[in-house]
Parts: structure tokens; C-alpha cells; sequence
């Protein structure tokens, strides 16, 4: 697949679709298996603990029937004399009969079996070849200072001895239930102990009672003392050997010491034994035995309790992962279906793109969107080859246009002064004028020319609209103002007769606002008159900025009888004339300020030691920088004198 294929749609659709389907599997399967293993745990706890409960329970049952039995025996014991043989009778019949009770023994006080013996202790066993008989009398034994048998004569109450190995005895490890039995009296509190009726549990016994139960395929079951001690453990090196805490200590496992006072704290109960048996992590319930005080626990191995999790885990993945690849074959099929015809479009679209028009499109039958695309694809390489042909003659015509423009351009600024200095003989005064339109060419325009030797002719002017209609008016304009002012006349007649001129076949009623002034150079006296357009400012040679005073005239075009009236001021050397186009004061910024008479004041005021010129670029420059990046609203005209010669003195303005 080359580059471009990986960002083809089909591939990228292919991978959304798996990427965002494995996606939804992994967090399911993730859920899933989390919530089954909390689940799992749950329920095993439970059983676990069920399964403690009852185990205890029944080893409970098996030790309460070998207690029930020496009670009935002792029993016998107490309300009837027996003698030797019918004594050993009943001993061999309940080790032959119990098969908890591995053996037995009725130990008598001194004298109290017959005042002519001294000691006797019958014990029969269950040994290699059935049951054997043993004399516990025997001076080697000492049966009178065995545990089994002071504990529950000084108590007067039967006891459970701890596990012990009976040298001599059974010569096996046992667990003693030892019952004391009492001589007849009246007074029952004051019975004197006649001796002990005993039945010893083997502990190998517990230990096969106890690999009975099934606790998965390696789970088991172990019983501890009341101290911690294993008194039966599927490993027989810890039984009587080891403990939990010495068998913490062995293990460096500090979390089984936690376990065994909870085992020997607790009635019931659940715990994780982490790794502590067998090198693998298990989980333990543990019960209390209520008739010896032993705790009885089972271990259940993690593997096991989440193995058929586990093995429907791997299942599902494999699922989970033989449909996504199924997904990503049939994702691949349906979305190369789909993108097949939109690759030939696209390199159709490439070719027309190139300017190969004329390439065939493909013809796709398909009613879905890809065949209204590929439709609307053919429809559009038609249309485009039209659009194309069309903008070809626009463009041609509209260069066509721009060249007549730039020309049209050429011509209107030919109409007006541009050559400066315009007068390079005159050192009496300097004068500089500015245009910039709006468009390619515009309306305003400014006129000087000296009308004799010593009067100076100024006009400037401001056509209504813009663009080509603007600049035909305005070159009308021109014409009829250098014919008016040829004929000698003053301000006031030149706008008169401009005027007159001006509303023949003035059908679309554009109108020009005109100031017209004459300036006599000799004596410095300025006469004008306005048409409708913004009176001209005067700076003086102290900095200060006046307009001069506005003569009301209306503007030309429009009224046949139009009057114009007219001022004179004087001109001191040193003084300038400025006069602008509504373009200066009505530029706008972004914001939609306008610039303003005011800023134009404040501008000539800071520009008034410049050279004419240099005040008309500073304050253009200060109008570009006012707009920034706001389009230029009007055309932009200005025109600036400043007299130089002196003049003869003259009455006060």
C-alpha cells in the first residue's frame, strides 16, 4: 500500500471501526471479568466458609459422640460395682465399637477398685493386629502424675488434653478426652474422685478425617490448638512440630502470624494467605471447634477459586478478538464497496484539477449518496468547463476594463497640476496640491493658474459619487472652470457661469462642491467663494488654525438661479492656505470614528513650520494612520499655499 492508501477513506474508516469496536470489547471484557472475579470472590467466601463451618461442625459431632460415650461409661461407673472382667469388657467393647477412639483406659484412684490393689489402669488400644492390651500400672508409667489424669481430678470436670505422645501408652500422638468418675455418696458436692474414664483420639485419625473433605484439586483443611500448634496438616512434618508463628518466622511470611491470631481470636472467619503455603497465593476460612477449642481451617489456592474464570476469560478474548478480525474483514469489503467509486472520482478530480477537462468521468449506477455525488461530480465538470469559458471572457473583459481605468486614471491626473514646483520663477509663494481616489479614478479634483501677472486662480472640488460617473463629472468640471475664470471674472461669476454650464443635460442631477479663490499677489488679498464646499483653513505664522469665514453658496448642478456671495480676506507673509475634500475629515478608523475637523486643526498646528508639502504628506500620513486597516471610505484631496513675498502694508484682518 503506498503512502497516500493510509489516508485513504476505506482505511481510515476500516481503523475508526476496529480501533472503536476493540475499544468497546476490551472495556466490556474488562467489566466483565472484573465483576466475575469480584463475584467469584464473593461466593467463595461464602463457601469457604460454609465449608469450615460444616467440617468443624462434623469433626464437632465425631468428638461430642467419643465425649457422649465416656459420659454414659463413667455413668455405669458411678451406680454400678463391676468387676474385673465385665470392667475390661466394657472398655475392649467401646474401642472395638468407637471408631473415633483409638484407645481407653478406666484408671482408678489407690484402692479404689478393690482395697487389696492398689493401682489398676486397664488400657486397651487399636494396635498393628487389632486391639491390644496394656497395663498402665506398670511403676515406669506413673499414670497417677500424667497430665490426662490430674488435670480433670483436680478439676472435677472432664478435659480435652493437648496433642502429646504417650510413650509408654499408645506410643502414638493423641488428644486425651479424660472424664472424671466419683465414688457413691450422699452428698453429691463432697464426692471424693474415684478416677478417670479416658478415650484417646489419634491424631493421624484427625488428619485422615480431615483429607476427606474435597477442597478443589489441591485445597485441604489443617487443624491448630488453642496455641497455634498444627495438630493435623496434609504436610506431617508440622504436625506437633511447628506452629503458624514458627512457621512464619520460617517463612518470612510476617502476614501468617495475622492469620493465626485471627484463627485463635475469632470464632469464624476469612483471610488471604497471600503466597504463604506451597509458593502460591490462597485464600483461607477458618471455624472453631467448640468442643476442644481448636481452629479448623481451609485453604482454597487463588488459580483454583478463578480458574473457570479465567478459562471463560481467554475464551471470550478469543471470541472478542476472531470477531474483530471478522469485523475488520467485512469493515474492509463494505467500505471498499463504498470508496471504490470515490478513488476513481478522486483522481478524476486530480485530472480536471491539472486542467484536463475533458477526462471521462466515471459512470456510477449507484442510487446512494456516493452515485448522487458521482452524478453531481459529471454535472459540475460540465458546469466548470462553462464557468471556465465564461471567467475566461470576464477576465479579458474586465483587463480590458482596469487598462481603460488605468488609462482613464492617466487622463485625470493629467487634468489637474502635478508637476511640482509648479511655478519655479515664483519665489513669492509655494503651493502643492495631493489627489488620491477612492476607487481607480473618483470625483474630487484641485485647479490653480494665474489668471494675469499678478492674480492666482485656486479652486478645489468634490463631485457627488464615486468611480467612472464621478470622474467624467469631474473633468467637466475642469474644462468649464478654466473657461469661466479665462473671461476675467471674479469668484462669484466663474461658479455662476460654471453652474450655468454645468445644469445643461444634467439629466442624472450629479452636483459639485466647489471653493474658488483668487489671490493678488501684490497686495496678499484673497477673494472667494464657496459652493456648498468646506471652507478652507488659514495658519498663520504663530501656529494658530482658523477657517475662513463660510459665503453660503449652494452647490452646482442643481439651481438655475444660484447666487454666489463673495469674502476677502488678506494673507500676511507666512501665512498658508490649506483646503481638503471631505475625504480628510470623514475618513474612519476601524471603530467607526471619524477623523474630524478637530484632528485636522490639531495636525496643521504641528505641521505649520513645514514646508507646504511636507504639511500636506504629514497630514495624509496622519489620516492613513487614524483609518489603519478600514478601507478608504472617499476620495481624498488636498491643496496647500503659503505666501513668501512681502507684501504692502495693510489694514488689520
Amino acid at each position: 500500500m503506498n503512502r497516500n492508501g493510509f489516508h485513504s477513506l476505506a482505511v481510515k474508516a476500516t481503523l475508526l471501526v476496529t480501533l472503536g469496536t476493540s475499544l468497546v470489547f476490551s472495556v466490556v471484557q474488562l467489566y466483565s471479568y472484573m465483576n466475575s472475579r469480584e463475584i467469584i470472590l464473593e461466593n467463595a467466601e461464602t463457601s469457604a466458609k460454609l465449608l469450615a463451618l460444616s467440617t468443624a461442625r462434623q469433626m464437632d459431632l465425631e468428638l461430642r459422640s467419643v465425649a457422649e460415650a465416656i459420659e454414659q461409661f463413667a455413668a455405669v461407673l458411678e451406680n454400678v460395682q463391676l468387676d474385673r472382667n465385665t470392667l475390661l469388657g466394657l472398655i475392649h467393647k467401646l474401642v472395638q465399637d468407637q471408631q473415633e477412639i483409638f484407645g481407653s483406659t478406666v484408671s482408678f484412684e489407690p484402692y479404689a477398685f478393690d482395697k487389696d490393689i492398689k493401682l489398676f489402669a486397664p488400657y486397651y488400644y487399636k494396635g498393628k493386629d487389632g486391639l491390644q492390651f496394656e497395663d498402665l500400672t506398670v511403676e515406669s508409667y506413673g499414670y497417677l502424675s500424667k497430665d490426662w489424669y490430674c488435670r480433670p481430678k483436680g478439676l472435677r470436670a472432664p478435659v480435652w488434653s493437648p496433642p502429646y505422645f504417650d510413650e509408654g501408652g499408645g506410643n502414638i500422638i493423641m488428644t486425651t478426652y479424660s472424664y472424671p468418675f466419683f465414688k457413691k455418696s450422699a452428698v453429691v458436692e463432697n464426692r471424693e474422685v474415684a478416677g478417670i474414664l479416658t478415650a484417646d483420639v489419634s491424631v493421624d485419625w484427625l488428619t485422615k478425617e480431615l483429607s476427606s473433605v474435597t477442597v478443589g484439586r489441591t485445597g485441604y483443611c489443617f487443624l491448630v490448638s488453642e496455641t497455634g500448634t498444627f495438630l493435623a496438616h496434609p504436610d506431617k512434618t508440622l504436625v506437633m512440630n511447628e506452629s503458624l508463628y514458627t512457621l512464619a518466622d520460617k517463612l518470612g511470611k510476617p502476614n501468617l502470624k495475622e492469620v493465626g491470631r485471627l484463627m485463635l481470636r475469632e470464632e469464624s472467619g476469612f483471610a488471604d494467605l497471600g503466597e504463604a503455603f506451597r509458593g502460591q497465593r490462597a485464600y483461607l476460612a477458618f471455624s472453631r471447634l467448640k468442643t476442644t477449642g481448636w481452629s479448623l481451617g481451609v485453604v482454597f489456592p487463588h488459580d483454583e477459586l478463578f480458574a473457570d474464570v479465567n478459562a471463560l476469560h481467554r475464551t471470550n478474548n478469543f471470541l472478542a478478538f476472531a470477531g474483530i478480525a471478522l469485523l475488520l474483514v467485512v469493515s474492509v469489503v463494505i467500505s471498499g464497496s463504498i470508496t471504490r467509486p470515490l478513488r476513481r472520482m478522486a483522481k478524476v478530480a486530480g485530472e480536471v484539477a491539472e486542467g484536463r477537462l475533458d477526462v471521462q468521468v466515471p459512470d456510477v449506477k449507484r442510487k446512494d449518496e456516493v452515485g448522487r455525488l458521482a452524478r453531481s461530480f459529471a454535472n459540475m465538470t460540465v458546469d466548470l468547463k462553462k464557468y471556465i469559458r465564461e471567467l475566461t471572457e470576464t477576465t479579458a473583459a474586465k483587463e480590458r476594463i482596469e487598462s481603460e481605468l488605468a488609462v482613464a486614471a492617466q487622463i485625470q491626473r493629467s487634468m489637474v497640476p502635478s508637476q511640482f514646483p509648479a511655478f519655479p520663477d515664483r519665489h513669492d509663494f509655494d503651493i502643492y496640491a495631493y489627489m488620491n481616489p477612492a476607487k481607480e479614478v473618483g470625483g474630487d479634483f484641485y485647479q490653480f493658474f494665474f489668471a494675469d501677472e499678478t492674480h492666482l486662480c485656486l479652486a478645489i472640488g468634490d463631485v457627488s459619487g464615486k468611480g467612472v460617473p464621478a470622474a467624467l463629472f469631474m473633468a467637466v468640471t475642469t474644462s468649464l472652470l478654466q473657461s469661466a475664470a479665462a473671461q476675467g471674472e471674479g469668484s462669484a461669476e466663474i461658479l455662476q457661469s460654471l453652474n450655468r454650464q454645468l445644469l445643461r443635460g444634467n439629466d442624472t442631477c450629479m452636483f459639485v462642491t466647489v471653493f474658488c479663490g483668487i489671490i493678488d499677489l501684490a497686495t496678499g488679498e484673497l477673494s472667494y467663494s464657496t459652493a456648498g464646499h468646506d471652507a478652507p483653513l488659514i495658519i498663520n505664522d504663530a501656529h494658530k488654525v482658523a477657517p475662513l469665514k463660510q459665503t453660503g453658496g449652494p452647490v452646482l448642478g442643481i439651481l438655475e438661479e444660484a447666487e454666489f456671495a463673495v469674502e476677502k480676506v488678506r494673507l500676511s507673509p507666512g501665512d498658508a492656505l490649506f483646503a481638503y475634500t471631505d475625504g480628510v475629515t470623514e475618513a474612519f478608523n476601524p471603530a467607526g470614528e471619524m477623523y474630524s475637523i478637530g484632528r485636522l486643526r490639531s495636525q496643521l498646528e504641528l505641521s505649520a513650520d513645514k514646508d507646504v508639502q511636507q504639511m500636506i504628506r504629514e497630514v495624509v500620513d496622519a489620516v492613513a494612520a487614524f483609518a489603519g486597516e478600514a478601507p478608504q471610505s472617499d476620495d481624498l484631496t488636498a491643496l496647500a499655499i503659503r505666501i513668501n513675498a512681502s507684501v504692502p502694508a495693510h489694514e488689520e484682518r
